[in-house]
């Protein structure tokens, strides 16, 4: 067999809609996920949030490849989790988890959420290429400060 030529593939095309199993909304990882579930993901916390309202976690400029793009919980107040990732322009992903009631729970926009082991959730990487702009914003239902984890992985 022969290897793909990636010069014969060409520019890997940015997607127009990511259809997964957070993309509907109204759903979240029900394992408890650990500070090493997304392994070489950066994580932040969310910093001032006030309810409802969207606020910027990544923009980035030119091309490049987002791996990971997850919000949880940092604590066991009751809140929903919402993700909006725009690509290239386009609004690719856009939904809101359920009531989150427990630390350690939430939705991926981006990878995959593996049940690795007995209450063990790992966020697996899923490649997602974007050729001039990534915006990834977030909001809780929840007015409050550094209460939710943020992970992403990207290279440009």
């Amino acid at each position: 067999m022969n290897p793909i030529n990636a010069k014969s593939i060409g520019t890997p095309r940015t997607p127009r809609s990511i259809v997964s199993y957070f993309s509907s909304g109204g759903t979240h990882y029900t394992a408890n996920a650990t500070n090493q579930s997304a392994v070489g993901a950066k994580a932040v916390t969310s910093g001032a949030l006030s309810a409802g309202v969207l606020t910027t976690v990544l923009n980035l400029s030119g091309p490049g490849v987002l791996y990971i793009a997850a919000a949880e919980s940092n604590d066991a107040t009751s809140r929903t989790h919402r993700l909006k990732l725009t690509l290239d322009g386009v609004v690719v992903f856009d939904a809101t988890t359920d009531a989150v009631t427990a630390a350690a729970l939430g939705q991926c926009a981006v990878g995959n959420a593996v049940l690795a082991a007995t209450y063990l959730c790992q966020i697996q990487d899923q490649p997602v290429t974007f050729q001039t702009s990534c915006l990834l914003e977030y909001a809780s239902s929840v007015g409050e400060t550094g209460k939710t984890i943020l992970r992403y992985k990207y290279t440009l």
